[in-house]
């Protein structure tokens, strides 16, 4: 491999963690979305739009 392939593929490594930890932060979000009661789940979904997942 040369060397701009190998960073090529470092780069995409980050990126695939990158995005399952947004889809981890995604999931808990859910569930807490989910076992709440009505008015934390609005509380919990002002919040969670706010969230900066476009890092």
């Amino acid at each position: 491999m040369n060397k701009d392939a190998i960073i090529d593929l470092e780069i995409f490594q980050e990126e695939i963690e990158i995005y399952n930890a947004k889809l981890r932060l995604l999931n808990w979000l859910y569930d807490e979305i989910k076992i709440q009661t009505k008015l934390s789940k609005q509380l919990l979904n002002e919040k969670g739009q706010k969230l900066p997942l476009n890092v």
